[in-house]
């Protein structure tokens, strides 16, 4: 019966897979609220056309107050504009953080890996050195026999004669 490949490193192996996943989570995140603000930034931007023509469309005969108000809306809109553009650069930021961080955990996980593959290939290039042995083992007891039992019949044979 062979024996069972043991890799002792194997605890490490799984802490480096389950930190890589984390990083790859926490990356994932970061993305999906970077994505979410480049929607919220179009959002406003598509808000703030519109507003941007109601003003134009409503400048002949409308009141002063009017415009005033649809002005001050504009400038709050450019003000959410500005505030998201902002949170997008930290955002940013974040993620490529993030994906530095989750490209390391990746590597850590892969370096262990590579030796695992190493000492598995080792482990077969030994087991198979190991049968090869113990056939040539076996033949070479078979050969031994095999002449034992011609001498035998020779004996028995001169014997005989």
């Amino acid at each position: 019966m062979p024996t069972k490949f043991d890799f002792r490193l194997q605890p490490l192996l799984d802490f480096r897979k389950r930190v890589e996943a984390e990083k790859r989570r926490e990356f994932e995140a970061c993305r999906r609220a970077a994505d979410e603000c480049v929607a919220e930034i179009g959002r406003l931007d598509l808000r703030c056309r519109h507003w941007g023509d109601a003003i134009a469309a409503s400048v002949s005969g409308r009141p002063a107050s009017e415009l005033r108000l649809h002005d001050a809306h504009l400038r709050l809109l450019e003000g959410a504009i500005a505030r998201e553009r902002r949170r997008l650069a930290e955002l940013e930021s974040s993620c490529a953080e993030a994906q530095d961080k989750l490209v390391a955990a990746s590597r850590e996980r892969r370096v262990i890996e590579r030796l695992k593959e190493r000492r598995l290939c080792a482990f077969v290039r030994e087991e198979a050195r190991g049968e090869e042995l113990a056939i040539d083992e076996a033949n070479a007891r078979a050969h031994e026999r095999r002449l034992r039992e011609r001498r035998q019949v020779r004996r028995a044979e001169s014997a005989a004669s």
